[in-house]
């Protein structure tokens, strides 16, 4: 039970008297009126805001097709011919070693791109993030397009690698200017379910892409997978408009002291009455409270991710895509290549997995209703659970490789794995991770989050390959009990470390961390604001 000098009061510096208490009060309720909207009422109240949102998840999305791009084209016949090695059976391969460089490589282009991106976007703002991104991703786009000109595969190749460094620079501004965007422009009861439009559309990319390439796998010129390469140019002319069409983040104007151009933007992007004088003072509060809990004037700076409280919080957003490694998206992402290797024709390799991505769609989407409902932490350990039972069903599969039926029953589980990787480990992770950020720090902590995704995925999808090619481990589907085995690791880091955020302002997250709540006790903590409420109506009814 909470005592009326326990907490880290959000209003320090409330005056004592009766009446001064009430105006104190009154504005916390107003606050909160602001962010205890229902969803519809958040809609009507903020639809710029919503599709600015949505509008943000152009990177996301286009991250999303890339991904499956080396993973599917790598399994088209023509790709194959242009960029394989001649075998004495006259069929071609992917050598494991460029397969790991493709797939590994755009992560150090990744972590360029995050770790410049957070000096970028708070020097130069949100919208200019978008901007850059997208000249820098059709820089990437035109490399890769062209790859296939020399003489030498070596040297296709090795082009083609240069492309995907690139781009990744590119998808590591564009996805941390997102996630950024997104938690500081959403109406506080739709922050999950936007901040969640990231795996929806990256999600959305990847049945784009896997669509693609099945609908031109039996075409056998250089055009098959050309065309699919060029159709990214698309994404990145429709970043360059969107980035004069949003309104700019008023959390970042706020912070450079543009109060007026700040207080227009937010304008613009709600329409409600209430929105407008509470909101905007919640981001002014949120901002100085955070200032002066840290003494902290002037630029942030990325040693303050790694102080006191702020460790704790880092530690947790850095975690989040370990997480999703640890649930197999690497292994899923190069499903078709990795059932060919096991012994599946090209044609129904692709055919399952589009299937199986097809399926991510509606799970994600189901994910914004019980994020809602149940929380973030909830759905992610439930996640987990499935998804490790599954992949160890995939590894007793494995130990048959010549057996038919345990082939097709591996690529069905695989897809089902989707499924549940979806609902919950690929969903909740990125929520969880703009969430836990602070807002003060929160362009440095995305950008650390980036990092970091992109070095688990660097190490993963350097590996992976070498786990079930042919010419290396050729484990087929006993890679099912190393992920099996990971997902035990990431469901005890989870249950120990990651707290429940469903419902909480960022005020109220920055609150509980500061006061040290323990991981299982943030769904039932009561904030400040709460007990303000609460000892206003006490006081009404003496």
């Amino acid at each position: 039970t909470r005592t009326a000098t326990a907490h880290p009061s959000f209003l320090a510096d409330m005056a004592d008297t009766v009446e001064d208490t009430k105006d104190a009060v009154s504005h916390v309720e107003e606050t909160r009126r602001a962010e205890d909207f229902t969803p519809l009422q958040a809609i009507k109240g903020s639809p710029i805001a919503i599709l600015s949102c949505i509008g943000a998840a152009i990177g996301p999305l286009m991250y999303g097709f890339d991904m499956v791009i080396v993973g599917a084209c790598i399994s088209m016949p023509a790709f194959q011919f242009e960029y394989g090695t001649h075998l004495a059976d006259n069929t071609f391969i992917i050598p494991a070693l460029w397969q790991s460089l493709w797939n590994s490589l755009i992560q150090l282009g990744i972590i360029i791109g995050a770790m410049l991106n957070s000096a970028f976007q708070d020097r130069f703002g949100r919208r200019w993030g978008f901007r850059s991104g997208g000249f820098i991703a059709a820089v990437g786009v035109a490399v890769m397009y062209i790859s296939d000109s020399p003489d030498s595969v070596d040297t296709r190749r090795s082009i083609f690698l240069v492309g995907k460094i690139i781009l990744g620079a590119a998808m590591g501004q564009l996805n941390s200017t997102c996630q950024t965007y997104v938690s500081e422009v959403a109406p506080p009861k739709l922050r999950g379910p936007l901040l969640s439009i990231f795996t929806f559309a990256m999600v959305t990319g990847q049945v784009i892409a896997i669509s693609s390439v099945n609908a031109r796998i039996l075409i056998f010129t250089p055009i098959a997978y050309k065309v699919i390469i060029a159709s990214q140019w698309a994404w990145c002319g429709a970043l360059f408009l969107l980035s004069f069409i949003i309104p700019e983040s008023p959390f970042w104007l706020v912070s450079l002291n543009r109060q007026d151009r700040a207080r227009t933007m937010y304008n613009r992007l709600n329409s409600s009455r209430v929105n407008r004088v509470a909101g905007f003072a919640v981001i002014k509060e949120t901002l100085d409270h955070e200032s002066q809990s840290q003494n902290a004037i002037g630029q942030a700076s990325i040693a303050e991710c790694f102080r006191g409280t702020n460790t704790r919080r880092t530690i947790i957003v850095a975690s989040t895509f370990w997480l999703q490694q640890f649930l197999g998206v690497t292994l899923l992402a190069n499903g078709p290549y990795f059932l060919q290797m096991a012994g599946m024709n090209f044609v129904k390799s692709l055919e399952i997995s589009q299937v199986g991505i097809s399926l991510a769609l509606p799970a994600t989407v189901i994910s914004w209703w019980t994020m809602t409902r149940f929380g973030r932490r909830t759905i992610l350990l439930w996640s987990i659970v499935s998804v490790g039972l599954l992949w160890f069903s995939v590894g007793i599969a494995g130990v048959w490789p010549t057996n038919t039926t345990a082939l097709m029953y591996i690529g069905v589980m695989m897809q089902i794995i989707t499924f549940f990787f979806g609902l919950g480990g690929g969903s909740a992770t990125p929520v969880i991770a703009a969430e836990i950020s602070s807002a003060r720090l929160r362009a440095l902590s995305q950008a650390v989050t980036f990092v970091n995704a992109a070095f688990s995925s660097w190490l993963f999808n350097f590996v992976v390959p070498y786990m079930f090619n042919s010419d290396q481990g050729n484990l087929g589907g006993l890679c099912g009990f190393i992920f099996g085995g990971l997902c035990v690791i990431g469901f005890i880091f989870s249950y120990f470390c990651i707290p429940e955020t469903k419902g909480r302002s960022i005020a109220e997250v920055d609150e509980m961390f500061e006061s040290r709540v323990a991981t299982r006790k943030f769904a039932t903590y009561i904030c400040s604001q709460q007990y303000e409420e609460a000892q206003h109506k006490s006081l009404q009814e003496a």
